[in-house]
């Protein structure tokens, strides 16, 4: 199949890789068990009741056993359907590939992906976009992957009746990622979770990293500096920066070059707390997105700029880029700019465009 630039192809990959033998599937049968415990049940309570009323002790507690046995039997029965509809779900692997960071390495996280969901998902549909090598993508690529996102959702829900959640497994930038979460929002009528790529020896493996509905703040793991001014700017335009990867200088000294570059006012920093790695759990991925989301709510910021341009400088994982975008901008991400770093020159340039 040939790719087109900046326009997104959907694919449904299927579902499970391997399909569970006969005496697996009568085992975890929920209907099954609750049949022969309906049986039981039936039998061996029509004989205790027949003993009671005929006055025939003998025999009549095995009859009594029998008919618990049978209620047991049904018990588990309505259990593990009930484990069964928990784990009818929905995979989605949304892939943006931007040629500059290595086709290699997203085709590589891309099939980890897909074997992740066949594994974990009764169906699982592949949404794929081939970003443009010139800076800066056309932001409509990554709208179009969104909606594309959104309709292989329903076509999944179609194929699998009673799904209780759907799992985004997303590779891509992180102004992409953002971008993208703007689009999709955080309220629909399913649970939609996005997933991380976990490195375990040197293989990515993914998790469930955060769902994008609101949450509890449940730990302060940033810290938010005072607000910064930044001279000559628009008091009206706000940049958020979240500083994951304990980058320091090397992060905020670029991010106030983009400020005063692009006449941005306000600058609202979070660093983490603690050194290290990031912890790679969804309670840690949770707590960030959730932090982050009532700094900026709470921030002092000028009246008018509530209103104005906002602009975020990210760093660390994609889905917490994304659960930010889609709690943060989904209401009117035409006033939302996530900017990209560019390695060659050191620089951070606008997606969309500042003309886009």
């Amino acid at each position: 199949m040939t790719e087109t630039t900046n326009a997104p192809t959907m694919t449904v990959v299927g579902g499970p890789s391997t399909t569970p033998s006969r005496t697996h599937r009568v085992i975890t049968d929920g209907a099954t068990w609750s049949g022969i415990g309906g049986a039981l049940a039936g039998g061996f309570g029509i004989e205790a009741a027949k003993s009671v009323m005929t006055h025939t002790p003998a025999g009549r507690w095995w009859f009594v056993l029998g008919c618990l046995a049978g209620l047991a039997c049904i018990g588990f029965g309505g259990w593990l359907r009930v484990r069964a509809s928990a784990k009818t779900q929905i995979g989605l692997v949304v892939t943006a590939a931007d040629p500059g960071r290595g086709a290699a390495r997203a085709a590589l996280l891309e099939g980890k992906a897909i074997e992740y969901s066949q594994r974990a998902c009764a169906v699982t549909v592949r949404t794929r976009l081939a970003l443009p090598e010139s800076h800066p993508w056309p932001k409509e690529g990554i709208d179009a992957l969104a909606d594309e996102m959104i309709a292989a959702a329903g076509i999944a829900e179609r194929l699998v009746s009673g799904a209780t959640r759907i799992n985004v497994i997303p590779t891509m930038p992180l102004p992409a990622g953002f971008r993208f979460g703007a689009r999709i929002g955080h309220t629909h009528p399913r649970e939609i979770v996005v997933h991380a790529v976990r490195q375990r020896d040197g293989d990515p493996s993914y998790f469930p990293a955060i769902s994008l509905r609101e949450g509890p703040l449940t730990a302060e793991l940033l810290t938010m500096e005072p607000l910064e001014v930044i001279e000559d700017g628009d008091r009206t335009c706000t940049a958020l920066a979240i500083d994951l990867q304990n980058l320091g200088d090397d992060f905020v000294q670029p991010v106030r070059a983009a400020c005063r570059g692009h006449g941005i006012g306000n600058l609202l920093l979070l660093r983490r707390r603690s050194t290290g790695r990031l912890e790679e759990t969804e309670e840690t991925y949770t707590a960030i997105v959730e932090q982050v989301c009532r700094a900026w709510r709470d921030a002092p910021l000028p009246a008018d700029a509530r209103t104005g341009r906002h602009s975020v400088f990210l760093t660390g994982p994609v889905a917490i880029s994304i659960a930010l975008g889609a709690r943060l901008a989904h209401i009117q991400p035409h006033r939302w700019t996530a900017f990209n770093f560019d390695d060659v020159s050191s620089t951070y340039t606008p997606f969309p465009s500042d003309s886009g």
